[in-house]
């Protein structure tokens, strides 16, 4: 089948999707997995289940994918995005909130459910929901393409790569670890990882405005290599060392991150049947993602092997998300609450 046929035919990329619900898994096992206290002990086994690719990878797909809207600014897609990330941005907290009270009432409790609490949530997104600095950054790097595309429409890739290699200086440098390292932990997570982020966003923008995906199918074998060939540099002679950060700093991660992205984008399928499961039952991350740490707080009452952090407590949590996430889809499927769950 001709290339260009497929990249047209199917704008779903089934390898992406599963791609993206193995990330979330990997973001589940690093909250509530520890591994100090795991029998696994293998080392590959633990790289593989819990990592620190997940958010870079999320990012770099997120700008991939929507790139096209920012290039011609098509409207009803910027705002089906931004009911995609206000939503959950702002309804989970309240609905959390109230759980949480309730769980302070009855099993005593000290879960944050105050009105300051909500303030600070939707503040910062990193209070009682503390994933959410994902969201917020997310939201943030999308006002600030929009913003740079309307001043330098023609110039604006130059512009993005200036923004990179800014946001890696101002990392090497340790100014942003420097700035924001003594702020209290809902401030300088979600502020300080926010020039970690850009590189990822910026690279996603870049593959999605360049058209890639065609090329990366011709050319897989010859940019993979490169790029495994400029990391195992970076890795055997220190080109990089990793500087003092919030978790997502460095080229290193970033140069990861493009060789699992280019890797998964030149996987294809082309059975029906197969790309309809893989599209029906693997929609649920975002979900999950949302969800894993109070359903956690809530079953760590009762169940002490989720208490504990096992890697079968942090399977179970996975699941359980994974089937209010299936079960909230199918009754607010045809609502925009439908955002809560994908």
């Amino acid at each position: 089948m001709n290339i260009k046929n497929v990249v047209k035919k199917n704008n779903f990329k089934a390898s992406f999707a599963i791609l993206r619900m193995y990330l979330s898994f990997v973001v589940v096992n690093i909250h509530l997995f520890n591994t100090k206290t795991s029998k696994i002990k293998n080392k590959y086994i633990i790289r593989f289940i819990k990592n620190s690719l997940s958010v870079p990878i999320f990012y770099l797909m997120s700008f991939y994918f929507t790139s096209k809207i920012f290039i011609k600014i098509e409207r009803n897609k910027l705002i089906l995005r931004f009911e995609r990330l206000l939503i959950p941005y702002f309804i989970w907290p309240i609905i959390i909130l109230l759980i949480n009270r309730i769980f302070n009432i009855f099993y005593k409790l000290n879960l944050k459910d105050s009105l300051n609490d909500i303030k600070l949530q939707f503040l910062l997104g990193h209070n009682f929901m503390p994933v959410l600095w994902f969201q917020i950054n997310l939201i943030f790097v999308t006002f600030l393409i929009i913003i740079l595309r309307k001043i330098f429409y023609k110039n604006l890739i130059y512009i993005l790569l200036n923004l990179e290699i800014f946001s890696y200086f101002i990392q090497y440098s340790n100014l942003n670890f420097k700035l924001f390292s003594n702020f209290n932990f809902c401030i300088r997570y979600p502020i300080g990882r926010f020039i970690e982020i850009i590189p990822y966003c910026i690279s996603g923008y870049i593959f999605g405005y360049l058209n890639s995906e065609i090329f990366l199918e011709k050319n897989k074998i010859k940019v993979v290599s490169f790029f495994l060939f400029f990391y195992a540099l970076v890795i055997k002679y220190d080109m990089f060392i990793i500087p003092k950060g919030f978790g997502y700093q460095g080229i290193n991660l970033n140069v990861l991150s493009i060789i699992i992205f280019i890797i998964f984008s030149s996987i294809s399928f082309e059975n029906k049947i197969i790309i309809q499961f893989i599209k029906k039952y693997t929609q649920f991350s975002s979900g999950i993602y949302y969800l894993h740490n109070p359903i956690w707080t809530y079953f760590s009452c009762f169940f002490g092997f989720i208490k504990n952090k096992t890697f079968y407590g942090s399977i179970t949590i996975y699941f359980i998300c994974y089937l209010i996430s299936f079960i909230g889809l199918k009754i607010f499927g045809k609502t925009k609450l439908r955002n809560l769950f994908i």
